[in-house]
């Protein structure tokens, strides 16, 4: 892993069928597992990051779309540096939007995430902490990549 950077990711727009990397440490941490063959970035500039608002009022769910401000944007990103760092990983670097490769099998963004969150469930579930997630993270990948 030491060896692995960031900049090692391919700069593309999002290829049909790859998995939009929550935005998130744990987004950013399956995507440093999956490795810069099965991850790729794009310029994504602060207008274009956006969050979904679920608001539920008399029983009606609303889905409303939320432009983040620059400092929301910098706490996000300072949280995510925060969770990869106590898992060893290098910060992510800012201002990208990020994929990963839909393993063959998985039909979708929500069975990836089922698949790896399975995986690591079944193989420790005692992990909570960053790193211990990585290390049970990289089996789980290397078995959905297989």
């Amino acid at each position: 892993m030491s060896d692995r950077s960031w900049n090692q990711v391919r700069d593309s727009e999002k290829p049909e069928g790859w998995v939009e990397a929550t935005a998130n440490g744990w987004g950013a941490l399956v995507a440093w597992v999956a490795g810069p063959s099965n991850v790729c970035r794009w310029s994504a500039p602060a207008r274009d990051r956006h969050i979904e608002v679920h608001i539920l009022t008399g029983g009606v769910e609303v889905h409303q779309p939320s432009v983040l401000s620059d400092a929301d944007l910098a706490s996000i990103d300072d949280d995510i540096d925060s969770y990869l760092a106590d898992a060893d990983v290098p910060p992510l670097p800012r201002g990208y939007g990020w994929y990963i490769r839909r393993p063959a099998g998985i039909s979708s963004d929500d069975a990836f995430w089922s698949a790896i969150n399975r995986g690591v469930q079944e193989a420790a579930p005692e992990a909570v902490r960053p790193l211990e997630l990585r290390l049970v993270l990289d089996g789980v990948m290397r078995s959905l990549y297989g």
